[in-house]
Protein backbone atom coordinates (compact mmCIF):
# COMPACT_ATOMS: atom_id res chain seq x y z
CA UNK A 1 0.00 0.00 0.00
CA UNK A 2 0.94 3.25 -0.78
CA UNK A 3 1.61 6.04 1.70
CA UNK A 4 -0.81 8.32 0.18
CA UNK A 5 -3.32 5.20 0.99
CA UNK A 6 -2.45 4.78 4.37
CA UNK A 7 -2.78 8.37 4.97
CA UNK A 8 -6.04 8.10 3.32
CA UNK A 9 -7.20 4.83 5.31
CA UNK A 10 -5.96 6.30 8.82
CA UNK A 11 -7.84 9.14 8.07
CA UNK A 12 -10.92 7.01 7.44
CA UNK A 13 -10.71 5.48 10.58
CA UNK A 14 -9.79 8.25 12.69
CA UNK A 15 -12.76 10.53 11.46
CA UNK A 16 -15.59 6.79 12.13
CA UNK A 17 -13.63 6.96 15.50
CA UNK A 18 -14.38 10.00 16.08
CA UNK A 19 -18.30 9.92 15.04
CA UNK A 20 -18.35 7.51 17.70
CA UNK A 21 -16.85 9.53 20.60
CA UNK A 22 -19.25 12.09 19.61
CA UNK A 23 -22.35 10.04 19.60
CA UNK A 24 -21.07 7.78 22.66
CA UNK A 25 -21.42 11.27 24.45
CA UNK A 26 -24.95 12.44 23.09
CA UNK A 27 -26.47 9.58 23.44
CA UNK A 28 -26.88 9.64 26.97
CA UNK A 29 -28.04 12.62 26.97
CA UNK A 30 -31.52 11.73 24.15
CA UNK A 31 -34.67 10.99 26.25
CA UNK A 32 -36.36 10.64 22.42
CA UNK A 33 -36.34 6.68 22.11
CA UNK A 34 -36.28 7.33 17.96
CA UNK A 35 -34.14 9.50 18.61
CA UNK A 36 -32.17 7.15 20.31
CA UNK A 37 -32.55 4.55 18.36
CA UNK A 38 -30.96 6.41 15.24
CA UNK A 39 -28.04 7.18 16.77
CA UNK A 40 -27.57 3.58 18.22
CA UNK A 41 -27.44 2.75 14.80
CA UNK A 42 -25.15 5.27 13.53
CA UNK A 43 -22.58 4.62 15.93
CA UNK A 44 -23.06 0.76 14.70
CA UNK A 45 -22.30 2.02 11.63
CA UNK A 46 -19.16 4.25 12.07
CA UNK A 47 -18.42 0.64 14.25
CA UNK A 48 -18.28 -1.46 11.72
CA UNK A 49 -16.57 0.87 8.91
CA UNK A 50 -13.77 0.83 11.55
CA UNK A 51 -13.74 -2.99 11.55
CA UNK A 52 -13.60 -2.55 7.59
CA UNK A 53 -10.62 -0.24 7.53
CA UNK A 54 -8.82 -2.76 10.75
CA UNK A 55 -9.46 -5.88 7.59
CA UNK A 56 -8.06 -3.69 4.61
CA UNK A 57 -4.95 -2.34 7.07
CA UNK A 58 -4.00 -6.20 8.07
CA UNK A 59 -4.46 -7.57 4.60
CA UNK A 60 -2.16 -4.61 3.62
CA UNK A 61 0.41 -5.42 6.37
CA UNK A 62 0.08 -2.12 8.10
CA UNK A 63 -0.89 -0.50 11.03
CA UNK A 64 -3.54 2.16 11.83
CA UNK A 65 -3.08 4.63 14.01
CA UNK A 66 -5.86 5.86 16.46
CA UNK A 67 -6.92 9.43 17.15
CA UNK A 68 -4.11 11.08 19.25
CA UNK A 69 -4.98 11.20 22.87
CA UNK A 70 -5.05 14.76 22.78
CA UNK A 71 -7.55 14.61 20.22
CA UNK A 72 -9.76 12.40 21.69
CA UNK A 73 -9.93 14.73 24.40
CA UNK A 74 -10.31 17.86 22.40
CA UNK A 75 -13.40 16.07 20.42
CA UNK A 76 -14.71 14.95 24.03
CA UNK A 77 -14.35 18.50 25.63
CA UNK A 78 -15.91 20.23 22.61
CA UNK A 79 -19.25 18.17 23.16
CA UNK A 80 -19.25 18.52 26.42
CA UNK A 81 -18.99 22.38 26.55
CA UNK A 82 -21.60 22.44 23.76
CA UNK A 83 -24.15 20.28 26.09
CA UNK A 84 -23.20 22.16 29.03
CA UNK A 85 -24.69 25.12 27.03
CA UNK A 86 -28.28 23.29 25.91
CA UNK A 87 -28.89 20.23 26.42
CA UNK A 88 -32.02 20.20 23.87
CA UNK A 89 -32.65 17.59 21.88
CA UNK A 90 -32.83 20.10 18.81
CA UNK A 91 -29.59 21.16 19.71
CA UNK A 92 -27.82 17.97 20.19
CA UNK A 93 -29.25 17.24 16.59
CA UNK A 94 -28.02 20.22 15.04
CA UNK A 95 -24.77 19.53 16.59
CA UNK A 96 -24.38 16.30 14.85
CA UNK A 97 -25.58 17.20 11.66
CA UNK A 98 -22.21 20.33 11.88
CA UNK A 99 -20.20 17.34 12.80
CA UNK A 100 -21.41 15.12 9.86
CA UNK A 101 -21.65 18.00 7.70
CA UNK A 102 -17.91 18.24 8.85
CA UNK A 103 -16.55 14.78 8.27
CA UNK A 104 -18.28 14.62 4.79
CA UNK A 105 -15.73 17.67 3.55
CA UNK A 106 -12.94 15.98 5.50
CA UNK A 107 -13.22 12.77 3.22
CA UNK A 108 -13.80 14.82 0.06
CA UNK A 109 -11.11 16.95 0.73
CA UNK A 110 -8.77 13.86 2.15
CA UNK A 111 -9.67 11.94 -0.67
CA UNK A 112 -9.13 14.72 -3.65
CA UNK A 113 -5.14 15.16 -1.80
CA UNK A 114 -4.36 11.57 -1.87
CA UNK A 115 -4.86 11.26 -5.48
CA UNK A 116 -4.65 7.79 -7.22
CA UNK A 117 -5.42 5.01 -4.88
CA UNK A 118 -6.58 1.54 -5.03
CA UNK A 119 -10.10 0.15 -5.86
CA UNK A 120 -10.72 -1.42 -3.29
CA UNK A 121 -9.94 1.98 -1.37
CA UNK A 122 -11.91 4.01 -3.80
CA UNK A 123 -15.07 2.11 -2.55
CA UNK A 124 -14.35 2.03 1.39
CA UNK A 125 -13.87 6.09 0.77
CA UNK A 126 -17.64 5.81 -1.24
CA UNK A 127 -18.98 3.78 1.21
CA UNK A 128 -17.76 6.47 3.79
CA UNK A 129 -19.35 9.43 2.27
CA UNK A 130 -22.50 7.66 1.37
CA UNK A 131 -23.18 6.53 5.26
CA UNK A 132 -22.30 10.09 6.29
CA UNK A 133 -24.82 11.91 3.88
CA UNK A 134 -27.31 9.26 4.65
CA UNK A 135 -26.77 10.20 8.30
CA UNK A 136 -26.94 13.69 7.38
CA UNK A 137 -30.28 13.22 5.99
CA UNK A 138 -32.06 11.12 8.74
CA UNK A 139 -30.47 14.33 10.95
CA UNK A 140 -32.36 16.85 8.92
CA UNK A 141 -35.66 14.91 8.72
CA UNK A 142 -35.20 14.47 12.78
CA UNK A 143 -34.57 18.30 13.26
CA UNK A 144 -37.88 18.69 11.30
CA UNK A 145 -39.60 17.24 13.81
CA UNK A 146 -38.11 18.64 16.84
Amino acid sequence: MEDNEIKLLTRLFQDAEIGMISIDKVIKKIEDSAIRKMFIKQYEAYDKFKERCDVLAVNSEIELKENSAMKKFKQTAMVYLSLWKDKSCRHIIEMMITGTVMGIVDTIKTRTDCGVVSPELSVLVADFQKMQEDFYEKLKKQLAKV
